[in-house]
């Protein structure tokens, strides 16, 4: 009887430790994988910040700045002489007019005509 008890209290010692350790081990893992995970996320952030250090560098360079002035203040250098072409002009010029964008068929129409002409 007393060999019964004591076997049962080693066995279920060995249970508590067998369980305790797989818990331990499950946490290691998964502890793994978080960091396996955040290691992407800095990856990529260091990827995108290089990214972006480059683009600032570009910004702040003087060609930049005075391609920006340019196109978008419509300033220019000394000596030149700025040239603004209505839209209606480059249209008329290139052909395209409001008109020919009007007649342009619905798009199951000109499948239709693709295939049943």
């Amino acid at each position: 009887m007393l060999r019964k008890a004591i076997l049962g209290a080693i066995i279920l010692l060995v249970l508590v430790i067998a369980y305790n350790l797989l818990v331990q081990i499950t946490g290691a893992l998964q502890s793994g994988d978080r960091l396996s995970s955040q290691a992407d996320t800095v990856f990529r952030l260091e990827a995108k910040n290089k990214e972006l250090k480059k683009k600032l560098s570009q910004i702040q360079s003087q060609e930049f700045i005075e391609q920006q002035a340019r196109d978008k203040l419509g300033l220019g250098k000394n000596g030149e002489t700025i040239v603004i072409i209505p839209d209606e002009k480059i249209k008329q010029v290139l052909g395209t007019t409001e008109s020919a964008q009007e007649a342009r068929l619905p798009n199951w129409l000109g499948w239709f005509r693709v295939f049943f002409r």
